[in-house]
């Protein structure tokens, strides 16, 4: 398209938005977000309003155009990534129903009709097998709580096609934003149709699901009132969008399998494409078809990330229970200066960062976090610290079996994401995994940008063999000899605290969280 001028991109977190705008040589020419509040219900529940995501789209995508200085009239390109496994029960034109059911949701496993399925069977046509707590869990939670919006259901869709019919007035999917709902045969790339044979193995209403585009195909033009509600042009187009694993790879520039992005946002993510379908299900690795032409990215969910720190920081730093002082703008800072101060092993206090149960290289939900070895003399600087180390070793534990699925042994990892602000962090994360890290300059909007690259791709603004030259590095973090000997053997000690109190999680009912 030779007449882009800029993509607004929309990358729709777990608890947040940023919307960036990005010019056709890579730039990240302004950007702003909001944060979205979740719903926690039942102690096992959580939910959001999508209602929230188009008011808070509305309002950043005008700020970030302000931000720019490019004319929101010259935006011809509108790029959306988020979040998946998150279902939203919509009507014919989008509109949202009723809340949208959260990854993390674990309430779908108390309504789920013990459907028969061949769990090899599905691992082998789709890569992924139901669990429960999934998309065909949280309709079948719609279908029990919500009858009504379960009967008006026009289609059940994950968040980046419910903003996609939201823009566009028609509601569309991928083989790729349908990986989540396990109805995909997946071992062939860029289909347009269900697996009746899946669908009826999961026991998936097919009625209700929406109907496929090819992969890399736009959504279509925006509607006058979307094109109001952005501040973009009335002819802007709206890309394939994507889930926001693809976009992590993309954004750290790893679109063939030598190379190796991590990125820290609300979650962890290992990324990297494969020129095929393959899965480790006992590591909890398999591959999705990708935008990437003949392509499949490594879903390589890592756990909580960011989020961890997060929680320390507003939770026991600063809390707002009577006990703590207020956060402000400048707690996180505070808290990163404290953990740079204390020594690499955080002076013995180990980090489990398995908040909402862990993920790859050992999928169990109902893990849960905690601080190790806290004595007399433990500081909230070694616990500071300590969360930024649990974080990089679970990374650590991870990269070795991510390497052997992706068939390379890596030799640097490119870092991004919020996470990626942090020089900290970036150096932590080279001693916990002993390579070299590239972190990433505006890291913040990783996603974004990497969404903003696969949109200009699409439409021929450039090739796909052209995107990682579009990244920018902040610095290049390497590996403290003596450090990585250090995080290595914490590594192994994090593993086994993981390994051992397997025994005491046998019991735990993750309907009520209680042993």
């Amino acid at each position: 398209m030779s007449d882009v001028s800029a993509v607004l991109a929309v990358d729709l977190g777990t608890t947040g938005i940023k919307v960036a705008v990005v010019t056709p040589d890579g730039r990240v020419r302004g950007m702003a977000g909001e944060v979205i509040p979740l719903q926690f219900v039942d102690e096992v529940g959580a939910e959001q309003d999508p209602h929230l995501w188009w008011a808070a789209l509305g309002r950043c995508s005008r700020r970030s155009i302000a931000e720019s200085g490019v004319s929101g009239g010259d935006i011809r390109l509108v790029a959306i990534t988020s979040q998946y496994t998150s279902t939203t029960a919509v009507d014919a034109s989008g509109m949202p129903l009723g809340n949208t059911i959260m990854w993390m949701d674990g309430r779908g496993s108390r309504h789920r009709t013990p459907y028969s399925h061949d769990h090899a069977r599905f691992l082998d046509v789709h890569g992924l097998a139901p669990s429960g707590n999934d998309d065909v869990g949280h309709i079948d939670l719609i279908r029990a709580t919500r009858p009504e919006d379960y009967a008006a259901a026009f289609a059940f869709v994950e968040p980046m096609d419910h903003l996609a019919a939201r823009l566009t007035g028609r509601v569309t999917a991928s083989q790729n934003t349908m990986f989540p709902m396990l109805v995909c045969d997946n071992r062939t790339w860029g289909l347009t149709e269900y697996s009746d044979e899946l669908i009826e193995m999961c026991g998936m209403p097919a009625e209700k699901l929406p109907p496929l585009v090819p992969l890399g195909e736009p959504r279509g033009t925006v509607t006058a009132d979307a094109a109001a509600h952005l501040g973009v042009s009335e002819r802007a187009l709206v890309t394939g969008a994507t889930i926001d694993s693809v976009t992590s790879a993309i954004g750290t520039g790893a679109i063939w399998p030598d190379r190796c992005g991590f990125v820290i946002g609300t979650t962890a993510v290992m990324g990297t494409h494969m020129p095929a379908q393959r899965h480790d299900m006992a590591h909890g690795l398999t591959a999705a078809p990708s935008p990437l032409p003949q392509s499949w990215f490594l879903v390589a969910e890592n756990g909580i990330g960011g989020k961890a720190l997060d929680v320390f920081v507003n939770n026991i730093v600063f809390p707002d229970d009577g006990l703590g002082l207020p956060v402000d703008d400048g707690a996180y800072d505070a808290v990163l200066g404290a953990a740079a101060a204390v020594p690499a092993g955080s002076n013995g206090v180990l980090f489990l960062p398995w908040l909402v149960g862990s993920m790859a290289p050992s999928r169990d939900r109902r893990h849960r976090g905690g601080f190790v070895n806290i004595g007399l003399a433990t500081t909230r600087a070694d616990m500071a610290r300590a969360v930024l180390e649990g974080v990089a070793m679970n990374a650590a534990w991870l990269l070795p079996y991510f390497s052997r699925l992706a068939g390379h042994e890596y030799d640097e990892i490119t870092f991004g994401g919020g996470g990626a602000r942090s020089a900290l962090w970036g150096q932590i994360l080279a001693d916990a995994c002993g390579l070299p890290v590239r972190r990433l300059a505006q890291s913040s909007c990783t996603n974004a940008h990497g969404a903003a690259l696969l949109a200009l791709a699409e439409t021929g603004a450039c090739s796909f063999a052209d995107l990682p030259s579009f990244l920018v590095t902040e610095q290049v973090h390497e590996p403290d000899d003596a450090a990585h000997r250090l995080l290595a053997t914490r590594t192994a000690t994090l593993v086994d605290f993981h390994v051992r109190n397997a025994p005491f999680y046998e019991g735990f009912d993750s309907k009520d969280h209680t042993p």
